[in-house]
């Protein structure tokens, strides 16, 4: 769901970039207290979904995967985008976060096409999960939730369980709404996002988006609205990329679309975690890595499969989740990962200390090879480590794949 406003534009562009690895459901133009009105009558969106058009023939030299154009026009909605219910919310827009007061309630709102194709995705019988991200306001999937707990009550309680949905702040009553009057759904709350990938953050990338984006990268790309990039909602749909560090599997974990923690008064509700103390981190360590492959994307917009970059494939022989006992020795094998252009490759395996519940640090033998070890450590209790695998080529822009493998250590 974007509200439409300017960094909504740029990160619709790389979104659109990024449909290849997801399945689309919808996207749903609203508003939020920023953008009151939305900006569904404007044609942001439908110059863009043009432009992708005329690259989609050279995307799919890259990737199959990426949805026909005329596949996102039929599942783009227009949600809600009445003012009257954020009515005097901007005076409170820094109480709204999770565990504030419900200021609004959707039960004498109109339904919306946007909202009857949330209720429509979440009564599908499909289990797997649901990821629906709030760049702007959250009114239009309040209101879906709202309308499967009256009118669908036997389905309710499945359906919600799939979502989990990605908060860019709540930016309007919805946050406080579903949290408290739908349990079921794992809210994530960022705010992060600001100082990370908002306005005025990344601030050495002016040269990046003109020659990278702008410049020389096909229609898509020229739209890019900003000098640097400034695309506070990316985080948002980067959480669900399924890139091998597993992000999208559990709040807790972190990758691209940054790591959270739980929020205390609600089971299924959380906010922001830090990384070494610092609350940005989680966010900000994989920037450069997510904007180089940024960079190749838009390559794929101009140039020949055989021209352009791709991310090393990483593979570890053995399961992603591992069981040991205390004092063990085990070794980890990345001999089958490849490059698809031939690349040559740099191994780093680091232990990513804060999604485990063992608080001390591991030693790993040579951590820049193919093949590591470690011995588990003595432990009381069972205890996870999170061991991440970072295989560089030396492309250009240089990309990075990743595994991750969760070891639990028992007694």
């Amino acid at each position: 769901m974007t509200d439409g406003e300017i960094d909504d534009h740029s990160s619709m562009i790389r979104f659109l970039l990024y449909t290849c690895d997801v399945e689309v459901c919808a996207i749903i133009e609203t508003n939020s207290i920023f953008q009151r009105e939305g900006h569904s009558k404007e044609d942001w969106y439908e110059n863009q979904l043009e432009a992708y058009a005329k690259v989609y023939s050279n995307l799919i030299k890259h990737n199959p995967d990426y949805p026909t154009p005329e596949y996102l026009k039929k599942v783009s909605f227009i949600g809600d985008e009445d003012h009257d219910h954020l009515r005097g919310l901007i005076k409170k827009r820094w109480e709204l976060k999770p565990g504030a007061k419900t200021t609004f309630t959707p039960e004498n709102w109109k339904d919306t096409p946007g909202s009857d194709k949330i209720v429509e995705v979440m009564l599908e019988k499909n289990p797997e999960p649901v990821y629906i991200q709030a760049w702007g306001g959250g009114n239009t999937a309040a209101r879906a939730f709202y309308k499967l707990k009256k009118d669908y009550p036997d389905d309710y309680k499945r359906a919600l369980s799939k979502v989990i949905m990605y908060n860019i702040w709540y930016q309007d009553g919805a946050g406080n709404y579903i949290e408290q009057n739908h349990p079921e759904v794992t809210m994530l709350y960022c705010g992060s996002f600001a100082g990370t990938w908002n306005y005025r953050s990344q601030k050495n990338t002016y040269d990046f988006i003109e020659n990278n984006v702008k410049k020389n990268h096909g229609p898509l790309g020229s739209l890019y609205p900003q000098d640097y990039v400034s695309e506070g909602d990316s985080p948002a749909f980067l959480y669900s990329i399924a890139n091998g560090l597993r992000n999208h599997e559990h709040p807790t974990y972190g990758g691209w679309g940054g790591r959270f923690t739980k929020f205390n008064q609600f089971e299924k509700v959380y906010t922001d975690a830090k990384d070494d103390g610092d609350i940005k981190k989680s966010l900000r360590r994989w920037v450069n890595d997510a904007n180089n492959d940024f960079e190749a994307r838009m390559d794929w917009c101009v140039k020949g499969y055989d021209e352009a970059n791709h991310p090393p494939i990483v593979k570890t022989k053995g399961d992603k989740n591992i069981t040991i006992k205390s004092g063990k020795k085990i070794s980890f094998d990345a001999e089958k990962t490849k490059d698809p252009d031939g690349d040559e490759l740099k191994f780093k395996w680091w232990q990513y200390k804060e999604p485990g519940s063992f608080d001390g640090s591991v030693e790993i033998e040579t951590t820049n090879s193919k093949t590591v070890t470690f011995t588990a450590p003595r432990v009381s209790k069972p205890e996870t480590i999170h061991l991440i695998l970072e295989v560089s080529d030396n492309g250009s822009p240089s990309l990075k794949g990743y595994r991750r493998l969760i070891i639990e250590v028992v007694p």
